[in-house]
């Protein structure tokens, strides 16, 4: 949670970065969708997201910052919005 402010700094600063450089920057995803034409979506939740002991914030404000990768392995989206 500490984190949200530097990454909306420089979430346009991730746009065309390699699928390798968001795992060295915030590991492995919470959840990743994988969607068609080899595309796929990592999610990172910035508030405790549900698989979490302390899901006390379940259905509350939560936060996940979401990565789209285009085929090639490239970000083509980053946003921070409401877990879903």
């Amino acid at each position: 949670m500490k984190l949200a402010p530097q990454v909306e700094d420089f979430r346009m600063k991730l746009l065309t970065r390699k699928e390798y450089v968001i795992r060295g920057l915030f590991g492995k995803p919470d959840a990743e969708e994988l969607l068609e034409r080899s595309q796929k979506i990592y999610i990172y939740y910035i508030t405790p997201g549900p698989k979490c002991k302390d899901a006390s914030m379940a259905g509350k404000d939560q936060k996940a910052l979401t990565v789209r990768f285009d085929a090639l392995g490239k970000v083509r989206e980053i946003m921070v919005h409401d877990a879903y």
